[in-house]
């Protein structure tokens, strides 16, 4: 029964859900018929909501760029422009273009190069030019520092997914993780510095002053890496004169003289976002770019190798960025930072507020709190359906605490709720129309004194001939209209004038109604009467007979039965009766 109770409780609150929670829809963030399926889904018209209004944002960053290759990376630059457009919750789409300059230099020296000064390698046509001997005479290629610079640029189109709306157990986080996907093309010039130019040509650098330069115990010490880039940084003069392998004879586009390679290319990345509003966000961004290319850095050639050796592993390009993105357009916070389980989890919490306000009963009257409008009520009042403590004559006291719950409307009360009668006459003051009457005297239902008949004095004598009144009665009733007490009052004193007196009592009704319909209600007018004597004034009952002939012996006879012709009322009336008379011993 316990699951049974349950069950009906949230189907019940499956129908009143919808008039608890109205709301009507954001017209910015449901545009078109977007709102129209919205407000169906509020009003519980269908269990699906509408997708919101897809929102733009542009973003703006900047921060480190390098290549990961066959030299190592030193700090660059990178920066970026992006347009992105939200395609839900989770996922959104974005434009993104970046450019920037990537920069590298060895620590450890290098005699690879050689035998590839005809692949256009610039090491080995600066400082092995003859491809017999170098520079120096000897047949034994100079030791050199790689270094390059690449300078790039490129646009991509990328899937980005937001990693923070797995997290359901906020309604909305300030803080925000997201992964990315993409393709696109990049254009890149990679040139290196091998020595000073003068006139065309290249005076190659002499770096024997750097090979002395111990790594301190071992290749992996911080100091000696130290010591020799700082060497080495005062040997070349930065200026990446000769363009690097690769690049000289690039098929692609020319910018300012340089040939810059075009190159496919793949993102991928991972960022963390910060919500400062609902408009701007601050993220932090690192992306990967692979170009299946391994001139991104000028070199490709393994050490120690023959002529067609080539380093197993491509290069890619790689961008740190810190940056804003600022939302576009109309409408409230952007999908990308609403729990998309927000309306369930809302949905879910009224429907347990609704179960909770129809099992609970603060003030224990029979009505649930959700229904009660006096929730406090004390315990043991009456109340209304809407938890209202009664109040049936309206006089401002509760029934359950007013002595005369059935004041007559609109009448003065005393603090207990009782109608005041200032003359104590049974008839309250507002309808009175004797306030003042003496006591001891009867009255009518309007407050005025009944005048009663002296009774009879025929001396008592048992086979006294007697005429006695009669009582008449509204069209279908059977009670004692206060207008006819004087006469009962009257019958009752001549019987007490004379006890050995009987009398027969005999109901009529008019001619109205069917004839056994009519017996009976002759029957009960009658006994109503002698039950009036007998309980109001002492007679013994026994001293009555009584007789109901229905619609018989009409005093006025051949009525119409025509309810609908007022001036035959009073002839009916005149039939409704019951007669007295006074029974012989």
């Amino acid at each position: 029964m316990k699951h049974v109770r349950q069950l009906c409780l949230l189907i019940l609150c499956s129908i009143l859900l919808s008039p608890l929670s109205a709301q009507t829809v954001d017209p910015e963030a449901y545009p078109g018929e977007k709102a129209q399926q919205q407000q169906a889904f509020l009003d519980g018209e269908t269990p699906y909501p509408a997708k919101p209004r897809s929102m733009w944002s542009l973003g703006i960053k900047g921060g480190h760029a390098f290549v990961s290759g066959d030299v190592a990376a030193q700090p660059g630059y990178g920066f970026g422009l992006d347009f992105r457009r939200g395609l839900g919750h989770a996922v959104s789409l974005r434009v993104q273009a970046t450019g920037g300059q990537a920069k590298g230099l060895n620590y450890q020296p290098s005699r690879g190069y050689r035998g590839h000064e005809f692949q256009g390698n610039p090491w080995a046509a600066a400082y092995f030019p003859a491809g017999v001997s170098a520079i120096d005479g000897s047949t034994i290629a100079p030791q050199v520092y790689y270094n390059f610079r690449m300078n790039y640029a490129d646009i991509s189109v990328q899937a980005v997914f937001n990693l923070n709306n797995i997290n359901f157990y906020k309604k909305q986080s300030n803080w925000g993780l997201h992964a990315l996907v993409g393709a696109g093309f990049l254009v890149f010039n990679t040139a290196v510095d091998a020595g000073n130019e003068a006139g065309g040509v290249v005076d190659p650098y002499d770096f024997s002053a750097v090979d002395n330069i111990a790594l301190g115990g071992g290749a992996l010490s911080l100091n000696g890496r130290r010591d020799r880039i700082d060497a080495i940084r005062n040997i070349v003069d930065g200026s990446y004169e000769t363009p690097a392998e690769g690049s000289a004879t690039a098929t692609g586009i020319t910018i300012g003289g340089s040939n810059y390679t075009t190159q496919p290319a793949i993102m991928a990345g991972l960022g963390a976002s910060y919500r400062l509003n609902n408009r701007i966000d601050i993220e932090l961004e690192h992306r990967f770019s692979w170009t299946n290319n391994d001139l991104l850095d000028g070199q490709r050639w393994q050490e120690g190798g023959t002529s067609t050796t080539l380093t197993p592993d491509k290069d890619t390009y790689q961008q740190t960025t810190l940056g804003v993105h600022i939302r576009l357009g109309k409408g409230e916070d952007s999908d990308w930072w609403r729990n998309p389980m927000n309306q369930v989890y809302n949905g879910i919490q009224e429907s347990r507020e609704v179960v909770r306000k129809l099992s609970e009963d603060s003030d224990k009257d029979g009505v649930p709190d959700l229904y009660d409008k006096e929730p406090d009520t004390p315990e043991g009042m009456l109340v209304s359906a809407n938890g209202i403590a009664l109040d049936s004559d309206g006089d401002g006291y509760a029934d359950s605490e007013d002595d005369e719950p059935y004041t007559p409307k609109g009448c003065a009360v005393d603090g207990n709720g009782v109608a005041l009668d200032a003359d104590n006459d049974g008839v309250p003051d507002c309808r009175d129309k004797e306030p003042n009457s003496a006591p001891g005297m009867y009255y009518d239902a309007n407050g005025v004194a009944i005048q009663l008949p002296s009774p009879p004095n025929n001396g008592g004598g048992t086979n006294s001939p007697c005429l006695l009144p009669i009582v008449h009665f509204d069209l279908d009733k059977d009670n004692i209209k206060p207008d006819f007490y004087p006469e009962l009052y009257y019958i009752s004193q001549v019987m007490k004038a004379n006890p050995s007196l009987k009398v027969k009592a005999v109901g009529y009704t008019d001619s109205r109604n069917t004839a056994s319909y009519n017996q009976d209600l002759s029957n009960r007018r009658v006994n109503n009467a002698i039950d009036f004597v007998v309980n109001t004034y002492g007679i013994d009952r026994s001293r009555f007979t009584s007789e109901a002939d229905g619609e018989d012996n009409p005093l006025i006879p051949n009525l119409p039965d025509n309810y609908g012709n007022p001036k035959l009322e009073p002839l009916h009336f005149v039939n409704r009766r019951v007669e007295f008379e006074c029974v012989k011993n």
